[in-house]
């Protein structure tokens, strides 16, 4: 009898330190790497985005990258890192790394809405192959600038009477008062003639009076001439006194920055097709995200590695 009670307490010792074992196992399980992202943790995700099609995009791999036919060996292939929560990454991404943990791999699907938005139409911008162009134009003889302004263009050591030069020009200008606002005349004659680097071609005094003054542009037919701004030459084809036509040479299909983000250039038959959409508008992006560390922040100082552009999250 005496051997089965002390057979009954073995077992009990023995379930016993089981049980305290796995309690221990499942705390241990919680802690640690258990950590997972939070709003303001800051968090490195290897990733490669990808199009419904399988089309590669943009990757953190740069064995993807080569494989893709996207390798670039200007940029720096490491973890897309930044503050969960901050907005500086699209926002399916920023939401699609909630909950996880260091060493998880997910897949998001990312719809239109929650990435770059649907196509806007209103941003799409067609232009004629072929323009025509009034051959003269008439220019405000006298203009006005804050003070600030002028102050930042032409520098602020000038009076009443100064002649000042518009920078990247050869257009003279006299300053005629000088308060809150500078009065600027510009200096011109029949005859004379103006270079501006915002212009194709040079201009041609023609007409003067109190108020206007009228420029001729000066071009031939057979010119190449380029626009301000725009990764395309033109060909005027024909000029005669009221007009002047020009042709847009067609390029191959081409993304620009302007000052108001990128734009798709596409030449077809008949025009030339202006998109200032994300290039990923209107796209469902695919995601293959792994996150490798994360970070609880102990100050309001944020990474200085964050990567955001139109092609990456």
């Amino acid at each position: 009898m005496e051997q089965n009670n002390n057979n009954t307490k073995i077992i009990l010792i023995i379930v016993a330190v089981l049980s305290v074992c796995l309690i221990i196992f499942l705390q241990l399980g919680n802690t640690g790497d258990g950590i997972v992202v939070e709003n303001g943790n800051i968090i490195q995700v290897n990733y490669t985005g990808k199009l419904l099609d399988g089309t590669v995009f943009d990757t953190s791999d740069p064995d993807i990258a080569n494989e893709s036919g996207l390798y670039n060996p200007m940029r720096p292939y490491q973890p897309l890192e930044f503050v969960v929560g901050s907005g500086k990454v699209i926002e399916g991404f920023d939401t699609g790394v909630l909950g996880m943990k260091k060493g998880e791999k997910k897949t998001l699907t990312i719809p239109p809405e929650q990435a770059y938005g649907p196509d806007d139409p209103t941003m799409i911008r067609v232009l004629s192959l072929i323009d025509d162009i009034p051959a003269t134009q008439p220019l405000q003889k006298e203009i006005a600038l804050p003070i600030d302004q002028f102050n930042f263009t032409f520098d602020a050591n000038h009076t009443e009477g100064d002649i000042v030069q518009l920078p990247e020009s050869t257009i003279n200008m006299t300053i005629v008062s000088m308060d809150e606002n500078v009065s600027l005349s510009i200096i011109a004659n029949v005859g004379d003639t103006f270079k501006s680097a915002q212009s194709p071609w040079e201009e041609e005094v023609i007409k003067v009076n109190s108020t206007h003054i009228t420029v001729e542009h000066v071009v031939e037919v057979g010119d190449i001439i380029a626009f301000p701004g725009t990764p395309w030459n033109s060909t005027v084809t024909e000029v005669t006194d009221t007009n002047i036509t020009i042709e847009h040479n067609p390029i191959p299909d081409e993304t620009i920055q302007t000052p108001y983000g990128a734009m798709d250039i596409q030449f077809n038959e008949t025009g030339i097709i202006m998109d200032t959409n994300p290039p990923l508008a209107g796209e469902t992006l695919v995601f293959d995200i792994e996150i490798v560390s994360i970070i609880k922040p102990t100050s309001t100082e944020e990474p200085t590695n964050e990567i955001k552009n139109e092609t990456e999250p």
